[in-house]
């Protein structure tokens, strides 16, 4: 059946740096053309890339229905995609992550053509959204099963189709160096040969528990004096001074992999339902071991990957340093020839099965 096809971002596509869903969704427009148009705050408009952004409202006052607000947030989405639908042409919605748009695109429901659809593809763990937008949606796309199940138990009712598309990685950056590489890559790094190498990478977000890992990585450095430390993603924090700890900051989608393929574990210590944790798939991608917060969809991501531990208990800090001791007890009796490892990643949380995935639940 022809359908015009339409892409609906908060942010602006083509991304102007790679990183998250927006590199993903742009590889796959570019590889596939699937979408007719792209609607985002662009910086490369054309006649495919369209200008939309979000509009606040003039007035805001706490008597104003939230619905008003979403409404006139998504206000030039819904125009565009109303003026291409009178045609007559059935027209297939995806709206990425952004629950005000999907708000504002449901508002359109009952006047597109016959044979429509909206999808909604959903970044977090569990959606919680009135069933009076949810009986407009035709399909949610979830990263996890158990974020799936978690929405269908949350909700009083949920009536789109649900597809688990996952998340994928690309191999293309994210991959283990052998040990000869990697020795070269920390030496240029300012890191030694025979390192400890801990990671902990988010931005500075409480619930990302930077917090807790500060007092993690001082228990160990108590205990291990030689530990070295490298975190990335936040903002410079004037209470980490230890010489051991190098706080790198944000890095471009290019030059993360580097800070990652030198590290030895990994530390995911979010305190919150994550939907997938991307950033902990790139980590063990790139050869780490890791230590992940028993949150959200994590449990599910990590199934079966024999390089992760889950702590069950992650508020309580002896159960960040048992499951370390833990870890390290792993690596020393770890032989797994280095050739074996890197085909089981490059397996592994891949973005060629996420796109046969995702394409399938929008074709289905």
């Amino acid at each position: 059946m022809e359908r015009i096809k339409v892409l609906i971002s908060g942010f602006g596509l083509p991304p102007q740096v790679l990183g998250s869903w927006l590199y993903r969704i742009h590889r796959f427009q570019s590889e596939l053309d699937y979408f007719d148009f792209v609607l985002s705050p662009t910086q490369k408009a054309d006649e495919k890339y369209v200008f939309c952004e979000k509009q606040a409202p003039k007035i805001w006052h706490r008597f104003l229905n939230p619905n008003s607000r979403n409404s006139k947030a998504a206000s030039q989405y819904v125009a565009f995609c109303n003026n291409i639908s009178q045609n007559g042409v059935p027209v297939q919605i995806l709206v990425m992550d952004d629950v005000s748009l999907l708000q504002g695109i449901t508002s359109l429901k009952g006047e597109l053509p016959i044979g429509s659809e909206i999808v909604f593809s959903f970044h977090g763990h569990w959606l919680s959204i009135p069933p009076s937008i949810l009986e407009k949606v035709d399909k949610v796309l979830f990263l996890t099963k158990e974020g799936y199940r978690k929405t269908l138990s949350s909700n009083s009712q949920f009536t789109p189709q649900a597809f688990i598309v996952g998340n994928g990685v690309e191999n293309e950056f994210f991959y283990p160096l052998n040990p000869s590489e990697k020795s070269s890559l920390r030496k240029s790094l300012g890191f030694e040969e025979h390192d400890t190498v801990l990671v902990w990478m988010a931005n500075s977000r409480r619930v990302k528990g930077l917090h807790l890992f500060k007092k993690v990585a001082s228990k160990i450095l108590e205990k291990y004096p030689d530990v070295k430390i490298v975190s990335i993603g936040h903002t410079k924090d004037a209470e980490i001074n230890h010489p051991n700890w190098t706080q790198v900051g944000v890095l471009s989608h290019k030059q993360l992999p580097a800070y990652l393929q030198i590290g030895d574990v990994y530390f995911f210590t979010s305190l919150w339902q994550e939907g997938f944790g991307l950033s902990l798939v790139e980590a063990i991608k790139c050869g780490n071991w890791a230590l992940a917060s028993d949150a959200g969809g994590i449990p599910e991501v990590l199934f079966g990957e024999s390089r992760a531990i889950i702590v069950n208990d992650p508020n309580i800090l002896e159960s960040w340093l048992e499951s370390y001791e833990l870890v390290l007890s792993k690596i020393k009796s770890d032989n797994t020839p280095f050739i074996e490892l890197k085909e089981r990643l490059s397996d592994w949380q891949t973005y060629d099965t996420w796109k046969t995935k995702f394409l399938n639940a929008l074709e289905s």
